[in-house]
């Protein structure tokens, strides 16, 4: 029987950002992303009405609400439990959420998940009084758990204050068996608030898998996901299309995981039900440049895909070395030439202002990304969160201010190089977009490939804010000129 009768899961309404807690950018930030339903907070309201939680889920941001309406919603849903997904560039704002939660209720549970918690569990909970639960790590069957407890010290993975001081329960383990999820509530969500960016139809979020093996300096994933690579079966996978399809009207899809493509038999068995099933879906996915295959493309072509995310980073080979990504810059031009052939889209995701970056590593990188010549991009400037090797590396060499790290994101940095400042990596950021989406080769190559007046559109005002965007601040391009 559960202890806790309501729930409120809420993204506050600081901004939009992806709050998977492997991926923490903003959307507004970034060239070709579209606002990503919260699946973390739909999987966790799943487990808690598993037992007999009653949930609402808030998506503010998305939403277009302010403070004005969490307090409403508060007064009007009057929950017993406040779940907050944070980020860590939002999270000083997103924790604002508590005192307001506490003055309308004083005896809210206030619960907190993000991967800024896995190395500040204890620093939040100090400075943040009104926060009572952290979770550390995956939080799907965490908040069940404490909704149904009357003794925390029984819950894997959270820290609490208890008598005063601060209690850290062991770690909870990965969770291996994906299948063991439930589908994600998205009854609870307006399906309709988050559009694909060309067509404007909605799309959803498929959790797919969990893990990488590789050990890259700048990215989340080895603390929040673990290198073991675990992956749902494509049984369940296609099962959860079919309920988005038949009950939500739902027919485009993002297939979410640290590394879609990994496993070759295991795509082209999701593929091979996609069909079977007559699925008339359109999806994309993200993936690693050395993990792409002609029998891959071919199939995912067949079940639908339109779209492949590359984590390409950098145009530099030793750069690419120094992160860890064990990958080769021979392999982005294979990947890329290949989806050229058999017709699926790109976009190209890059990183600058790693520490040991200057202006030719990064004149490298924009050169290779006008090279390999995608059909979207995204020029991100490194940033510093915490748990990670570079968060340590940036740290010794004092490239960023470590009391002040919120309110900062991939498009807003923080940080410096030991070589540049960051008004200089700003300027090379907005540079490197501008050189590659104004050329009059992409403009009419991309023109060329709209077969709709909706889309032609669509493409039309998205070019048109990216342009407001970045000229938002002049760009410096006099020593950036190849």
């Amino acid at each position: 029987m559960s202890l806790i009768k309501k729930a409120l899961l809420i993204y506050p309404p600081t901004g939009f950002y992806m709050r998977d807690d492997r991926c923490q950018a903003p959307v507004e930030g970034m060239t070709a992303q579209p606002a990503r339903s919260p699946l973390d907070l739909a999987y966790m309201a799943a487990t808690l009405e598993s037992v007999g939680v009653k949930c609402m889920i808030k998506d503010y941001p998305a939403e277009q609400q302010d403070w004005s309406n969490l307090k409403r919603d508060l007064v009007a849903f009057k929950p017993d439990m406040l779940v907050i997904s944070i980020t860590t560039p939002t999270m000083s704002a997103d924790l604002a959420t508590c005192e307001i939660a506490r003055k309308v209720n004083r005896d809210i549970v206030v619960v907190s998940k993000g991967a800024h918690y896995l190395a500040r569990d204890e620093e939040v909970l100090s400075s943040y009084r009104d926060v009572d639960i952290i979770i550390r790590g995956e939080s799907e069957f965490a908040v069940a758990e404490i909704a149904t407890t009357d003794d925390l010290a029984n819950v894997s993975g959270i820290s609490y204050r208890k008598n005063g001081k601060i209690t850290k329960t062991p770690d909870r383990s990965f969770l291996d068996d994906l299948d063991k999820l439930p589908f994600p509530a998205r009854h609870l969500l307006n399906n309709n608030l988050y559009l694909t960016p060309d067509t404007k139809e909605p799309i959803t979020l498929i959790y797919s898998g969990r893990g990488c093996p590789h050990q890259c300096i700048f990215c989340a994933v080895p603390y929040v996901s673990g290198h073991k690579i675990k992956l749902r079966s494509p049984e369940s996978i296609v099962q959860e299309l079919e309920e988005c399809v038949e009950k939500n009207n739902i027919k485009n899809f993002f297939f979410r995981a640290d590394t879609f493509t990994w496993d070759e038999e295991w795509v082209v068995k999701i593929c091979k039900l996609i069909i079977e099933r007559k699925l008339q879906i359109r999806w994309g996915t993200n993936s690693r440049a050395d993990t792409i295959s002609k029998k891959r493309l071919e199939w995912m072509k067949k079940a639908g895909c339109w779209i492949i995310g590359f984590g390409i980073e950098s145009g530099d080979q030793k750069s690419l070395d120094l992160m860890k990504k064990k990958a080769k810059l021979e392999d982005a031009n294979t990947s890329i030439l290949l989806c050229k052939e058999y017709g699926i889209k790109t976009y190209t995701l890059f990183l600058i202002g790693l520490p040991w970056e200057d202006r030719k590593t990064i004149k490298e990188t924009i050169k290779f990304a006008r090279h390999l010549d995608g059909d979207y991009i995204d020029i991100n400037i490194a940033y510093p969160l915490p748990g990670t090797e570079m968060f340590e590396m940036a740290k010794r060499e004092n490239l960023f201010n470590e009391t002040n790290i919120h309110g900062y994101d991939y498009s807003k940095p923080l940080i410096k190089t030991r070589y540049l400042s960051t008004e200089e990596l700003v300027s090379m950021r907005k540079w490197a977009l501008l050189s590659f989406y104004l050329r009059p080769h992409y403009i009419i190559k991309t023109i060329a490939s709209i077969r709709s007046p909706k889309v032609l559109f669509n493409y039309i005002r998205a070019g048109l804010q990216l342009l407001c965007k970045t000229f938002s601040v002049q760009p410096n391009v006099s020593d950036l000129r190849e």
